[in-house]
């Protein structure tokens, strides 16, 4: 090596060097071309729509909502989607939903992005449940404005942070109403002393019962009810009206008679049982052909509903493998949680199955 000449040597690493500099280059060049998934960008999106909306004082007021346009967001900085995107051409926008409430003094915001593409447009888990709608057997049902799941084997489940829930219906506003799968602990719906009837049976008025106050401990504590989930979550108005023992209709006037509005979490109805099969013969509330074809029959055990009579003061129904049954409101039943969220939820996967729900983002 002392006898060799030093220009040789650096010749030789110049020929070993420059090669081996150009792949360095090329591999770089390479990797700022790689361009993002669309749902990578859906991401920023959110993420970008989040300081624009803060910087530009454009965040909607409880119940309100604002919508921010890619275009804006590209103007303020972030990556086109014609340099992100394997596309010629995108459009697209982020909306902004205040689900902030009463109940909270946080405020809760919902960002939905929605992209279209040459090959892309965005997938809501509503668009993915629309795709099968039945009109027999065990499925989704157009039931006038709304779609109802009925039958004993839907896919109706979903996964929200960690926990199961079946979807009950897409409503007339395009809302999923979701009810937990596994029930709460066993609580009376109402212990007060009843002066009608002489005796700490209950009263059967629900803006001022137990189970309601119970529902609204669990939505403010953080470690039942997450913030995550109190975001996606939209205050919905409840029918609380009283129906006659003896009516067993299945016409809800009378139950909404009387509204509560903007109610983050709630009970299930009567309505919501018996509607939930396809049997021909479940022309009415006390019919036992309602539990046929009925998922809420198999998770539903004795479970409080929020429906009440006017000729008892006491009495509330409850659900089991029977059907809807009237108990005295002191009497200790499990509950389950009720609640909406916008079904322009970004679909993320599975089928609606037990084994593979839906999830969302």
């Amino acid at each position: 090596m002392k006898k060799l000449d030093p220009k040789f040597i650096y010749v030789c690493g110049a020929i070993i060097s420059v090669p081996i500099l150009i792949l360095i280059i090329l591999v770089c060049i390479r990797g700022c071309n790689v361009k993002m998934s669309y749902n990578k960008y859906e991401e920023l999106m959110i993420k970008r729509a989040k300081s624009y909306a803060k910087n530009h004082k454009m965040l909607p007021k409880a119940g309100k909502h604002t919508i921010i346009k890619l275009d804006n967001l590209v103007d303020d900085g972030m990556k086109s989607p014609e340099k992100a995107l394997k596309d010629s051409s995108c459009n697209g926008s982020v909306e902004i939903t205040n689900n902030s409430n009463n109940l909270s003094e946080e405020k809760y915001y919902f960002y939905v992005p929605y992209l279209e593409c040459d090959n892309y447009k965005t997938e809501y888990i509503k668009d993915y449940m629309l795709k099968d709608v039945v009109t027999e057997k065990s499925g989704l049902y157009k039931v006038g404005n709304e779609y109802i799941y009925k039958g004993d084997k839907v896919n109706n489940y979903i996964s929200i942070y960690g926990d199961i829930y079946r979807i009950i219906k897409i409503d007339e506003d395009g809302n999923l109403k979701l009810m937990r799968q596994k029930w709460q602990e066993s609580y009376n719906w109402d212990g007060k002393y009843n002066i009608s009837l002489d005796g700490y049976v209950g009263i059967n008025n629900y803006v001022d019962s137990n189970i309601l106050n119970k529902l609204i401990i669990d939505y403010k504590a953080e470690k039942v009810v997450n913030n995550s989930l109190k975001e996606i979550i939209i205050p919905h108005n409840l029918c609380v009206g009283k129906r006659v023992s003896t009516d067993k209709s299945l016409n809800i006037t009378t139950e909404c008679s009387d509204i509560l509005e903007n109610q983050v979490i709630m009970l299930p109805s009567i309505t919501d049982f018996t509607l939930a099969s396809y049997d021909e013969n479940c022309k009415n509330i006390g019919n036992l052909s309602c539990t046929n074809f009925n998922y809420m029959t198999g998770f539903l055990d004795a479970s409080w509903t929020v429906d009440t009579v006017s000729d008892d003061t006491s009495k509330v129904y409850y659900i089991d493998s029977l059907g809807p049954e009237l108990e005295t409101a002191n009497k200790y039943r499990k509950y389950n949680w009720v609640f909406y969220i916008d079904s322009e939820q970004l679909y993320a996967g599975g089928v609606g199955s037990e084994k593979d729900p839906y999830i969302i983002k």
